[in-house]
């Protein structure tokens, strides 16, 4: 058997402190009795008086307390099995662990604090089906949606730099798995959260971008780390700091170009990660876009509640107690004396008769009312009008249906202040109510305040403010189903109905100039003469970007197709003109710079050497070609095992966690 609130069986204590008092009083009336009446006359002065029917009584009462204190820690044994439908938003959090997140600009450093942030998302998260995935050189899916969220942190815990052994930061990769992990399931929209300190522009994800919008995920980036970054610490050598090929100390700092792409390309958030905690309000606007996904039901198990047993025990034993307190018992003359003295008694004091008013009093709660919150709103003072409705808000004393209201009342506050965020959280909140009338005003409300939203942001976003106004015409819709006969309401849908017509009518027009110039920046292409450069002349082929480049006056355009020919050689070259040198860090510039010489010096002291040497190789070839009977190998290959084993033995095995990404940036 267990307790709910097994803390308030502490007040069982107080039993044997009145069985104590009651002892100590009739201790006290016996003395008294004795003192005051004669051994002779106490048989015929006190009448009435039953030591053990006051105790009987007395008991009774105090077991009838007990049986209530019992059922208000609300005992339980048993288990019943439920099912229960496993229904929420689809909320994948992915999280870079590269080694740039090793960096201390974020205290303790940037990986622990996006683990911390993601750890508090998801407990604020309740009821919501969460994913986790993890990125670096690659992307995987480390839990699927689930709303076991216990299973989430617990994978979340156990991410490290080492859990993925490819280097850099491959946003790619990680679309590519997410878009996988959603192929199976049902159709719906999901949000996808990234931690990361963002990585270099990519032009591949273009086409990740438009796969995204299309399979309706939204994208909430959140950058991990300062502008001005820091050096990352080697976890592989105590007191050094990663470096690139070329040797220099690499300085990592926070890349959000790409962040904010993903996030304004999919209609979601980008956030900078502070010391402050990631709540879910941060991201509400985000959630109240995506609909709720069910599926099979899961069987969860419940401890029975058994409370009624002792409540039901302890309204008997009150019962009893007041019948048998209640039998007749021979009339004694203490009792008439009191009931004559009670009759002459001269009535009380007109003031005595407020003393109930003044009990009422100490127990009315002080503080604002719904009223002075409603007048500060009509006033215009909606600052006064917002802390008024928080303070109301954090009282337990009202109903569903207040709180409601009060809900409303703040939501049209924050609108007001031009706090759309918000607004739409707290609107959203009063759309669950059975008021027809409150939920038609929520409705209405929440289309006014993403209009307003959509026209705030409509010359910097305006593929966001087409899915605010969408939105916006949605509720507008569904409140007018709820208020058929509001004209107003009616005239502000076909407001915002025709401002959406003409907003999709204006991006189409925006799409159609920008397709006609991507066609003249293709005419560009004719202009690239061939890559001229043969071999290793890396320098001498980039003449060839001297052509024309189309209408693009930048250079911006579409990456350049090499073409067929000559100038394959030079895009295979890996020196300082090769197609690999633009994609390099500058280190890596500078000791290809320094190569070719050194590769000349080596050649010269490697060169022909004289006849007597040719025969030495020769006789050391004939040599090495002999197999060992006892081992099986010959001296070469006995000399490979022995040198790679040694390699493994002496270098630390952190050096073996991650394989460099194609660009040569591993952290």
């Amino acid at each position: 058997m267990s307790f709910a609130h097994q803390h308030l069986l502490w007040f069982l204590l107080i039993i044997p402190a009145l069985v104590g008092m009651k002892l100590l009083v009739d201790g006290h009336a016996s003395k008294a009795e004795r003192l005051f009446t004669a051994v002779r006359l106490r048989q015929t002065l006190v009448m009435g008086r039953s030591l053990w029917r006051s105790w009987l009584v007395y008991g009774l009462y105090i077991m009838a307390m007990a049986c209530l204190v019992v059922a208000v820690a609300q005992p339980r044994w048993g288990e019943e099995k439920l099912e229960v439908p496993d229904k929420g938003r689809n909320i994948f959090i992915a999280i870079d662990t590269s080694r740039s997140m090793l960096a201390r600009d974020v205290p303790p450093d940037r990986l622990t604090r996006a683990r911390l942030a993601a750890h508090d998302l998801v407990m604020e998260l309740s009821g919501e089906r969460v994913g986790l995935l993890a990125f670096a050189g690659r992307a995987y899916l480390q839990a699927p949606l689930t709303t076991d969220h216990d299973a989430i942190i617990e994978s979340l815990l156990a991410f490290d730099h080492t859990i993925i052994e490819w280097g850099g930061s491959n946003l790619a990769d990680l679309l590519e798995v997410t878009l996988r992990a959603i192929k199976g399931l049902p159709k719906s929209n999901y949000a996808l959260v990234i931690f990361s300190d963002g990585g270099d522009a990519d032009a591949n994800l273009v086409p990740y971008i438009q796969r995204l919008t299309a399979a309706g995920i939204v994208v909430v980036t959140v950058g991990v780390g300062t502008e001005t970054g820091t050096l990352i610490p080697n976890p592989e050598v105590e007191g050094d700091y990663i470096r690139d090929e070329a040797g220099n100390v690499v300085r990592s700092q926070l890349q959000s170009g790409v962040l904010q792409q993903l996030a304004t390309a999919t209609g979601g958030r980008f956030l900078k990660l502070d010391t402050r905690p990631l709540s879910r309000q941060s991201i509400q606007p985000v959630l109240d876009r995506l609909t709720e996904q069910e599926s099979a039901n899961r069987q969860t198990s419940r401890p029975i509640e058994r409370f009624a047993w002792p409540l039901s025990l302890g309204i008997f034993l009150l019962m009893l107690a007041w019948i048998i307190s209640a039998l007749p018992r021979p009339a004694a003359r203490p009792v008439v004396l009191a009931l004559a003295v009670a009759a002459f008694a001269p009535a009380p004091p007109a003031q005595a008769a407020g003393a109930g008013g003044m009990l009422a009093a100490l127990f009315t709660t002080s503080g604002p009312t719904p009223d002075d919150a409603l007048k500060a709103l009509k006033a215009g003072d909606f600052k006064k009008a917002r802390d008024l409705y928080g303070t109301l808000l954090e009282r337990e004393d009202f109903d569903a249906h207040s709180r409601e209201e009060l809900l409303y009342g703040l939501a049209t506050t924050e609108h007001d202040l031009t706090n759309y965020d918000g607004s739409v959280k707290n609107f959203s909140e009063v759309l669950h109510t059975q008021d027809k009338s409150l939920r038609s005003r929520a409705h209405r409300g929440l289309g006014q305040t993403l209009y307003d939203q959509g026209v705030r942001g409509l010359q910097q976003q305006p593929k966001i403010t087409l899915q605010r106004w969408t939105d916006a015409l949605r509720h507008l819709e569904a409140a007018q189903e709820l208020d058929p006969e509001n004209k107003e309401l009616r005239e502000n849908r076909e407001h915002v109905d025709k401002m959406l017509a003409q907003l999709r009518q204006v991006m189409k027009q925006m799409e159609e100039k920008q397709g006609k110039k991507g066609d003249k920046g293709d005419k560009g292409k004719k202009g690239q003469k061939g890559d001229k450069g043969e071999g290793q002349q890396g320098e001498e082929g980039d003449e060839g970007d001297a052509g024309k480049e189309g209408s693009d006056p930048n250079g911006e355009g579409e990456p350049k197709e090499p073409k067929e020919g000559k100038g394959e050689k030079k895009e295979a070259d890996d020196g300082i003109g090769g197609k690999d040198a633009k994609e390099l860090p500058e280190g890596r510039l500078q000791a290809a710079g320094s190569n070719p010489d050194e590769k000349e010096g080596q050649k010269g002291k490697e060169g022909e050497k004289p006849g007597g040497d040719d025969k030495k190789k020769t006789a050391k070839e004939g040599l090495s070609d002999q197999r060992n009977p006892r081992t099986g190998y010959t001296p070469g290959e006995a000399e490979g095992i022995i040198r790679q084993y040694m390699d493994e033995i002496t270098a630390p095995l952190t050096n073996r966690y991650h394989t460099p990404p194609p660009n040569k940036k591993d952290w």
